[in-house]
């Protein structure tokens, strides 16, 4: 599924979510700062905006803005490495979520508490838009990026999903490997990191350069039931959890960039956008200014996003796909996809059906083996 978010009615004022928005609490840190501790990192200098105290601990209600964020987790990143997302995403614990994580133990079963987890997410400091895509045997947990941010979302993507399947682990009272079942995990770029370190931690095949970070579970694994179901508790937690949204202002909002995914931007023109959002063309260009986004670079990722999907996994000549993605022809699509790709389509489509035959080759040897 190339788009799962749904197509809202225009609204007379966009409630959006800014990178300047100070709101992200010190759990998305948690996982970071303990690999920093142990490796004895510069932590005050690396955070500075989480005020840490001696022990490079900060204090827990302290917020940041996304902007603070990225340039402290930018700094991690290149001291910790490729593995680094998946390593602080195994850090993170549901006692730090306070009503939150009470919420989630109350579910019924797993998929309950994903569906409540992700539409609280916002609470937990999400940095990245988790979407849970249901199918008829398999279904996807795929992360999309609040902001425009191709620098960092290879990091946040592996973070928030290892995260979700720590807490899934907690959930079921289960550790890696045993029980809770993952068909793969795909992710994006990041093809220095390490496949033994995510297939380590996941315990199932990890596959990196794909064209969203997502993993794949059957729905048998998400109709676990969870070990103490309230009722009581799970509605008292979404109170409060509603509470807590308000409180910090985050009620109905949605990122800009996450709002033109929504409406397909990549389709329409700057005007036409902005009569779906109910502003002016001047407001989203001034919107779109704030967020430091080009609207032309959104558009063309979303385009490249799916272009790169048609490659892999259908049989769409050049020209289909060139109409399916509005350019005048496939000449126009060949030059666009290589200046982002570096490759010709051509090239990319054989890549992909090469990369794939090594991939079930090693996952073949890998069960061999064991």
């Amino acid at each position: 599924m190339l788009n799962p978010y749904p197509h809202h009615p225009p609204q007379a004022k966009p409630l959006v979510l800014s990178v300047q928005d100070v709101v992200f609490p010190v759990h998305p840190f948690s996982g970071v700062l303990a690999i920093g501790r142990e490796r004895d990192w510069q932590l005050n200098a690396m955070f500075p905006a989480l005020s840490l105290d001696a022990d490079g601990k900060p204090a827990g209600d302290v917020r940041i803005s996304y902007l603070q964020a990225r340039e402290s987790l930018l700094q991690a990143r290149h001291q910790g490495g490729a593995d680094l997302g998946i390593l602080s995403g195994a850090r993170k614990s549901l006692p730090q979520l306070g009503a939150m994580g009470k919420g989630l133990l109350a579910q019924e079963t797993l998929y309950k508490a994903m569906e409540f987890g992700l539409e609280y997410q916002l609470i937990a400091g999400a940095m990245v838009q988790l979407v849970l895509e249901p199918g008829a045997e398999f279904s996807a947990v795929t992360a999309r990026p609040l902001f425009d941010d191709a620098e960092l979302q290879d990091f946040l993507d592996a973070d928030h999903l290892a995260t979700a399947i720590n807490a899934s682990r907690t959930l079921c009272g289960r550790g890696p490997g045993q029980g809770l079942q993952i068909e793969r995990v795909e992710l994006r770029g990041n093809r220095q990191a390490s496949r033994s370190v995510g297939e380590d931690f996941f315990a199932c095949p990890v596959v990196y350069g794909a064209d969203v970070s997502r993993i794949i579970v059957s729905n048998s694994v998400l109709n676990t039931l969870l070990q103490a179901p309230d009722p009581e508790l799970a509605n008292a937690s979404k109170k409060v959890c509603d509470a807590e949204l308000a409180a910090v202002g985050l009620s109905g909002k949605q990122s800009l960039l996450h709002k033109l995914v929504s409406l397909q931007c990549e389709c329409h023109s700057v005007q036409e956008l902005a009569q779906l959002l109910g502003i002016s063309p001047r407001s989203l260009h001034r919107l779109l200014a704030r967020e430091g986004c080009s609207y032309f670079q959104i558009a063309e990722s979303l385009r490249m996003e799916r272009a790169r999907y048609y490659l892999r996994h259908t049989s769409m000549s050049l020209d289909e796909i060139a109409e399916q993605l509005h350019y005048s022809d496939s000449r126009s699509f060949r030059r666009a996809f290589k200046r982002a790709s570096q490759l010709s389509p051509s090239e990319f489509r054989q890549q992909a059906l090469l990369s794939a035959s090594i991939d079930v080759s090693d996952r073949h040897q890998t069960q061999t083996r064991k």
